[in-house]
């Protein structure tokens, strides 16, 4: 029996007062044209819980990754994302050189051989994009680097990295990983954070950040004429024209997440990883984990790439997929007793909220009554929560 079912849900807050330059029209059309009954009723009976309450618009992290690193007891202000994102990008690695799972090195070998006071950083292939007066990072998973275009960029970048003094290692085409001190104690955002604003205001900070930048500079100067792109925008593709660094920090210790961890994003991987969680990837809809035991923990970010474009007919799209596939079937397993609670973490571009409900919550129908049973405002308050 699943005891206990956390869904992480990013991006699942409109736009609201609470995020940079949105306007509140926007915000309140979309909750009009949001239908979603299961999800409704199951915030409308749960208990609030940890909520991200703060006025700082400019936090160089996503929501869901600092609530996964409170979790985890890791540092929430600079959440040191690289690390556990190279450690689930090693084991990936592994288990591809090793199609049997059986002969695939255990989560704890490679641990074991990260151990010691080696920090890393990501160096991250991305496209920048030139609009009329400043440059937007696109998001980085629209590039699909291949692994012949990364080896091939890699080379081109060999020379200039090795007067640098800086080692690469590369176990995934589209995440780059250097020493975290290579550029001192950076003030780095994560790229999806930046992605689709104007650069300035996200650009690395910190006592060296000039050597970066002179770094950055000659690496997209070097990539500007690649063959690599030469070919991409022929067949129509991005090129890829830049790095960006990142998520800085050291592997340790971490508290278990959950009994079994379903995800595609690399750093809940790596979380998992580090503490001994089952480790799967995101499941297309419940019913292809219903039957699961103990506590299970998935990230269902279908929607982020559509809030993050602005695209919000598909955004809404998405949002009732989710109801459909995830919400209706969670609650109706929650009603009948296979699930024990749920616990959910929805967030929008700056804050964060959980909320859980059990199964003796669905019979509390005063709940369900006055201004707590109005889901939308639920919605509404956390996107203009400061």
């Amino acid at each position: 029996m699943m005891t206990h079912l956390t869904l992480i849900v990013p991006f699942s807050v409109p736009p609201g007062a609470g995020n940079d330059a949105t306007d509140d029209v926007v915000s309140g059309a979309l909750l009009r044209q949001l239908e979603l009954p299961a999800l409704g009723k199951l915030l409308t009976r749960a208990a609030p819980g940890l909520r991200e309450t703060h006025d700082d618009l400019f936090l160089r992290t996503l929501p869901q990754e600092r609530w996964l690193a409170g979790r985890a007891g890791l540092d929430t202000r600079r959440v040191p994302t690289a690390p556990f994102m190279r450690l689930a990008d090693l084991r990936q690695r592994a288990a591809d050189r090793q199609p049997d799972a059986a002969q695939a090195p255990p989560a704890a070998d490679l641990r074991r051989q990260e151990d010691g006071d080696q920090g890393w950083a990501c160096l991250q292939p991305v496209h920048i994009h030139a609009a009329r007066d400043h440059l937007v990072l696109m998001h980085p998973d629209q590039l699909e680097i291949r692994a012949d275009e990364a080896a091939a960029l890699r080379a081109a970048i060999d020379d200039l990295l090795r007067e640098s003094g800086i080692a690469l290692d590369a176990p995934h085409p589209a995440r780059w990983y250097v020493a975290d001190d290579v550029f001192g104690e950076l003030e780095a955002t994560t790229p999806v954070r930046a992605t689709g604003r104007n650069i300035d205001i996200w650009l690395q900070a910190g006592a060296r950040a000039r050597d970066w930048r002179r770094l950055q500079n000659e690496i997209q100067m070097t990539w500007h004429d690649h063959p690599v792109n030469q070919a991409r925008e022929a067949e129509g593709r991005l090129t890829i024209n830049s790095v960006w660094l990142h998520g800085g920090g050291k592997l340790s210790l971490v508290n278990r997440l959950a009994d079994a961890v379903l995800t595609d994003d690399p750093f809940l991987a790596g979380l998992a990883l580090a503490g001994d969680s089952l480790l799967d990837p995101q499941p297309a809809r419940f019913e292809e984990i219903a039957k699961a035991d103990g506590h299970v923990m998935a990230m269902l970010d279908t929607a982020a790439e559509a809030h993050i474009a602005q695209d919000w007919g598909l955004w809404l799209e998405r949002m009732h997929a989710l109801d459909a596939q995830w919400f209706t079937p969670v609650l109706a397993a929650l009603a009948d007793g296979r699930i024990m609670g749920v616990t959910l973490v929805l967030g929008g571009e700056n804050h964060y909220a959980e909320f859980t409900v059990r199964r003796a919550d669905l019979r509390k129908f005063w709940r369900g009554m006055g201004a707590r049973g109005d889901w939308r405002a639920l919605l509404s308050d956390l996107a203009m929560v400061a």
